[in-house]
């Protein structure tokens, strides 16, 4: 069983943020260095990164009982939220869903896509805690909320996104090579928490 740990307390003290178009291979490694259709949008604000793992539930009600006699999952949203702090092609791209650049020279044009433009991609989240490394895979996202954005003289330009993950062939993941993934891993494969050794174990 697990215990008390200060090594498995995780501090993201940086990372990144890398996005592609939908359908691009999600990394398998850590070493790999990611291909170059995988676009690093940048410095990002302070936040971070944030997810959000949610469940929408429906309660079965009986008339003989006052608590729920099921309770029904209907769906498990997953968003993916970020602050991007860089103004140029590649976030301008991402944040408005697509469009155009014009211009071999300065000055140069962007024109949006026409309104409902949806814009699909693969997502990596990268966090570096000290010696090791948390790769967050998402096969496919799509942004969701409005994008806010302000000039004044008195903060940077920021482009605030949000995520929505959309079903994919592949489930998302998390590459690691911290420690405590090994300690999981090696628990799994041991049997340790597993409906088959519960069932041994209660026989």
């Amino acid at each position: 069983m697990a215990g008390q740990n200060a090594q498995d307390v995780v501090v993201a003290g940086t990372g990144a943020v890398s996005v592609a178009p939908d359908g691009t291979a999600l990394p398998a490694d850590l070493v790999t260095p990611l291909p170059a259709e995988w676009l690093d949008v940048g410095y990002t604000s302070e936040d971070g990164v944030t997810f959000t793992f949610s469940r929408e539930q429906e309660e079965v009600n009986a008339w003989q009982v006052s608590t729920p006699v099921r309770v029904l999952v209907t769906n498990e949203p997953i968003t993916i939220a970020t602050e991007l702090l860089q103004f140029d092609k590649t976030t301008i791209l991402l944040a408005f869903r697509g469009g155009d650049f014009a211009g071999i020279a300065s000055p140069w044009t962007y024109t949006p896509p026409d309104a409902g433009a949806t814009d699909v991609r693969a997502l990596v989240v990268d966090a570096v805690d000290g010696d090791y490394a948390f790769r967050f895979c998402f096969p496919r996202v799509q942004l969701s909320e409005d994008v806010e954005t302000t000039l004044v003289r008195s903060d940077a330009m920021r482009l605030p996104l949000t995520f929505n993950v959309l079903a994919a062939d592949e489930k998302w993941q998390i590459i690691s090579d911290h420690p405590g993934f090994g300690e999981a891993a090696a628990m799994q494969a041991s049997g340790g928490g597993s409906k088959a050794a519960t069932a041994e174990k209660a026989a």
